[in-house]
């Protein structure tokens, strides 16, 4: 008895755990998007691929060129006389030969290593950035969908209740029949707007999702209000965050990386302008004779210097240089862009005082209650209800479109958002 009883209770539990679990769906915030955006996108894998590339790339670039072994005979007949003899008339040379590189070229070469590593880095975290500001813009949007769709569906609600009111006082005869069919119109409006921002919100998920990188596409979860305590502010200095921007920016650390690497390259083709040597030494036996031969081979830059390569990679020096100065030139638009932004939506934030839904609830409220005494007609009570649906919907829009500035403005300027 005791054991049934058990069972059953914990099948009970069970059950409710379930039914509370379907109930609520899960809640995503924006910290553990990105979180997964950085871990599972596939840019994030391929730049990783290529980072791996790089450093085998740098582990050998310093090596030293390979020696070669040349074995080579000569005079060989078949014709003539005394008769051919291979011992007595075979000449036999067995030599290595080894290229000796001058002017530090393996230095060079594992210094232009070391910057495309660097470079290589520096472009994942220009992904890891995009990807962050994509995710981060995509899921304000969402947010946004997700208030609006409650917003609609409490309007409707409310408005829903003002239908029963207005057919139960059609039944009493107090009202005429054309009022309930203006508030069926209005309920029918409020209707197709919740049914409009539930579509944006389906949609909205479905382009977070893509934007995360993510190949399954369930949608049944809510999104939470992130924590935006300890980001920037407006009030922060405007130099200040200038300062941060250059200094802390993914692309800019890029850019200084290629002109670096740039630079390297140039180092490196002016090494290679100047000539290597070979040395040979090997064995040689000519007439039935043991003997130890030994040369050097040096190039000589009479034709060609190299002048090509340096000049491409001057010109790429210089390219990149101007790069990274038009690229702080932008960031700096950026910033003050972000900057301006968030300050003017403070300032709009600011304007609507925290009262500002309260009237108006009070001015739907008393025109309910004339409507109800009869000193008002549905009319007036539909106005009243439609500049409280608009009245909800700027304020708790000009809430999120701040809070997204705030995030903007951190993300210019080289911070994080880790809540």
């Amino acid at each position: 008895m005791i054991f049934r009883v058990t069972i059953f209770f914990l099948a009970l539990v069970t059950a409710l755990q379930s039914a509370f679990s379907q109930s609520k769906p899960p809640q995503l915030d924006l910290k553990e998007c990105l979180d997964r955006a950085s871990s599972r996108h596939p840019s994030i894998a391929a730049m990783r691929a290529r980072l791996q590339g790089a450093e085998e790339f740098r582990k050998y670039a310093g090596a030293r060129p390979n020696p070669a072994v040349t074995v080579q005979t000569e005079s060989w007949r078949s014709w003539q006389k005394p008769p051919f003899s291979f011992s007595r008339d075979v000449d036999i040379f067995i030599y290595g030969t080894q290229l000796m590189e001058t002017a530090g070229k393996a230095l060079r070469r594992r210094e232009l290593a070391d910057q495309q590593v660097r470079a290589t880095r520096s472009e994942i975290d220009v992904v890891r950035l995009q990807l962050r500001r994509e995710v981060t813009r995509i899921y304000w949007l969402a947010l946004q969908a997700q208030t609006e769709l409650e917003i609609a569906a409490e309007n409707r609600h409310d408005l829903d209740k003002l239908v029963q009111y207005t057919a139960m006082r059609v039944r009493e005869g107090y009202v005429a029949e054309s009022e309930l069919i203006r508030a069926r119109l209005e309920q029918q409006t409020l209707i197709g707007q919740e049914d409009a921002a539930a579509l944006s919100l389906i949609r909205a998920k479905l382009d977070l999702l893509k934007a995360m990188g993510e190949s399954r596409f369930d949608l049944e979860f809510r999104l939470a209000l992130p924590d935006l305590t300890g980001l920037l502010s407006p009030a922060a200095e405007l130099e200040h965050m200038r300062s941060e921007a250059l200094a802390k920016r993914p692309e800019l650390v890029l850019l200084r990386a290629r002109v670096e690497t740039e630079r390297a390259n140039l180092r490196l083709q002016r090494a290679n302008a100047r000539p290597d040597f070979e040395i040979s030494a090997g064995y040689k036996r000519t007439g039935g004779f043991d003997t130890m031969i030994g040369y050097i081979t040096i190039p000589l830059p009479i034709f060609n210097r190299n002048r090509a390569e340096i000049g491409r990679a001057t010109a790429r020096v210089t390219s990149a240089e101007e790069e990274l100065l038009a690229e702080e030139n932008y960031v700096r638009a950026e910033v003050e862009t972000a900057y301006r932004a968030a300050k003017k939506l403070s300032a709009r934030l600011h304007g609507l005082q925290r009262d500002f839904l309260k009237q108006a609830d009070d001015s739907r409220n008393i025109a309910l209650v004339a409507y109800r005494e009869g000193a008002a007609d549905l009319y007036k009570l539909l106005e009243t209800q439609r500049a409280r649906n608009e009245s909800r919907l700027l304020y708790f829009r000009a809430i999120q479109e701040f809070q997204q500035a705030l995030v903007e403005l951190n993300l210019v300027t080289g911070g994080e958002v880790e809540r």
